[in-house]
């Protein structure tokens, strides 16, 4: 009698155990199950940084208009699409155009002459002048100018000009007959004359800097725009504004 109730009390016993056991297993794979972090299937990606690559800043690009504030290296400028900010640094080129005459055409220096609609001369090899932009020669060569709002493109060495338009670097001025040395649409070398005529206008173009940048000036700024639209001018042309407005393409005008 007292064997088998020893008995009983150990199945009992052992009964308890493996029960406690399992239990315990159950609880602790329960914590691990409650305790661990899921993995997302499809993880977040993190947002593209400011110094992404934008798709559209690529080539050259053109800020012209009115200068409504200078401060530190930022021009914010009235164009007749909006508002337009010109970042610029040390580097960047400034040059200022202002009324010149003939007198300021001389030997050595470039020009850029545009005929009138109906003055090309009937020999081809020039033309008369409506108006002729001076500029001064680096290192005794005749770049490429860089254009003022609404003026016409002038195309880099070896290009084709458009057409009723020279420019190159004066060999002489002999009364209303200027002679140029330039290059043909192949790039060989050429003389081209320009005539000018009482109603020929000039204007003359010089190096500056940065003081020139003043609110009230027409600029026309070169360079290219980065994420946040802003230009970084490599390049900067300014003028006086004609009564509070500045030539556009087409002959209109932008008032500020």
């Amino acid at each position: 009698m007292f064997a088998t109730s020893q008995t009983a009390r150990l199945s009992r016993f052992a009964i308890l155990a493996v029960t406690g056991a399992a239990a315990l297993s159950v609880a602790a794979c329960g914590g691990t199950s409650n305790n661990a972090k899921p993995t997302s299937a499809n993880p977040t990606s993190p947002p593209p940084t400011s110094s992404s690559p934008s798709a559209s800043a690529k080539g050259s690009d053109w800020v012209r208009g009115l200068i409504d504030s200078v401060s530190g290296n930022t021009i914010q400028v009235s164009q007749r699409s909006g508002t337009a900010t010109v970042d610029f640094t040390p580097s960047t080129d400034v040059s200022e155009l202002a009324p010149a005459q003939l007198a300021d055409v001389t030997a050595g220096s470039c020009i850029s002459a545009q005929a009138g609609r109906h003055s090309a001369s009937t020999s081809g090899s020039g033309i008369t002048a409506r108006s002729v932009r001076v500029s001064p020669a680096v290192d005794g060569k005749c770049s490429s100018p860089k254009q003022p709002a609404g003026a016409e493109t002038t195309p880099p060495p070896g290009a084709s000009v458009p057409h009723g338009q020279v420019r190159g670097q004066v060999v002489s001025v002999a009364g209303n007959t200027v002679t140029l040395n330039n290059s043909d649409p192949s790039g060989n070398p050429s003389q081209t004359t320009v005539t000018v005529t009482d109603r020929t206008k000039y204007i003359k173009e010089t190096i500056t800097d940065a003081q020139a940048l003043a609110q009230g000036k027409c600029i026309a700024a070169h360079g290219t725009k980065d994420n946040a639209g802003t230009l970084q001018a490599t390049a900067i042309t300014v003028q006086q504004a004609d009564n509070g407005g500045c030539g556009e393409p087409g002959g209109g005008r932008h008032r500020h």
